[in-house]
């Protein structure tokens, strides 16, 4: 308990369980005997004799919830910071600019990694938006996961692959019922498979946001071979979502990052599948014009000029497309 751990360092001294005053004594050193103190290489010290003390200062600290970077405003972070980089006024030119981002990899880290292994549910979009973006900002901020990955946030990438999926491969579940079920709206078979359907459509995009954080090759193995077109193009494909299938094509187009076809001209590979899906249901509704905007739109995004190209010739959309910017909408 809370309590409890406030008893951890009841029995120290304050110069030893402080961090700013352990600092302190680092930056007289520092500051009186420089060459000593390189030569000692404490740079590469620090973060492992701080850990213990960071690490009890973040007990309460939650990566899963809002204002999830409230880790900078404990004494530690403060400490650390104005030692590796002065107290504003001073440009420090030593080996400790880099401290700051070794603590961190070596504390906030591997707690991140803790949750994400006992805690993190990847089906939870609260959880998943206050994770990748304390990610992002440690990436942003500390260049955490940028170059070569150390061992912590190697380890921390792979939990995070290791999650993501075990809940792809165990956690997702669609059944296959008769179309006969499936055709009465009000049938407990039709409603369980729509939310069953709904709820990896949610995943996806969860795992969407993972983006920059993980490797391309896996995201799209976990987002596209297997979860869109192992399980959301079958159900897209039986034609029993009825008024909800061109918002289902939006969904999974908005769930796709952008960053994969930033610069692209033609359609990926793996969503050939899905486009096809997206012709088919434009031939099927072709004088519904705000639907046939709407997945011209998701072609526009995924890449797919020719589709778009066919489909304006064919059913005089040419004025819904230049209109709409649907052939050089390029991606921010």
């Amino acid at each position: 308990s809370e309590t409890k751990s406030q008893k951890v360092f009841s029995d120290v001294q304050d110069d030893f369980c402080n961090v700013k005053k352990i600092l302190s004594r680092f930056e007289e050193w520092r500051g009186c005997y420089s060459e000593s103190y390189h030569n000692a290489y404490i740079s590469l010290c620090l973060p492992k004799l701080l850990n213990p003390i960071i690490r009890h200062q973040l007990l309460a600290w939650n990566p899963l919830k809002d204002a999830s970077m409230d880790f900078e405003n404990l004494p530690w972070f403060t400490a650390v910071e104005t030692f590796c980089h002065g107290h504003g006024h001073e440009e420090l030119e030593h080996t400790d600019r880099q401290t700051l981002s070794n603590v961190i990899e070596r504390t906030v880290v591997p707690k991140m990694t803790a949750y994400v292994e006992l805690v993190w549910d990847p089906m939870s979009h609260q959880q998943s938006v206050c994770l990748t973006d304390v990610c992002h900002r440690l990436k942003e901020d500390y260049s955490t996961f940028e170059g070569e990955p150390s061992k912590p946030v190697k380890a921390f990438t792979e939990a995070v692959v290791r999650r993501l999926r075990s809940c792809v491969d165990e956690d997702v579940f669609i059944p296959l019922y008769p179309k006969k079920f499936l055709e009465e709206t009000s049938s407990p078979q039709r409603h369980f498979r729509d939310q069953q359907f709904w709820t990896a459509v949610k995943l996806l995009g969860n795992m969407g946001k993972w983006d920059f954080l993980l490797p391309d090759f896996v995201l799209k193995e976990l987002m596209l071979d297997k979860l869109l077109n192992r399980y959301l193009m079958t159900t897209l494909c039986s034609q029993t979502l009825s008024n909800n299938a061109v918002y289902a094509c939006k969904k999974i187009a908005d769930s796709l990052p952008l960053s994969w076809f930033k610069g692209e001209s033609t359609c990926l590979p793996q969503l050939q599948n899905f486009r096809n899906h997206v012709v088919q249901k434009v031939h099927a509704i072709c004088k519904q014009q705000s639907a046939v905007v709407d997945l011209l739109k998701v072609l526009s995004t995924i890449r797919c000029h020719d589709s778009i190209m066919a489909i304006a010739q064919k059913y005089h959309y040419e004025d819904a497309i230049y209109s709409h910017q649907l052939l050089n909408q390029e991606t921010a």
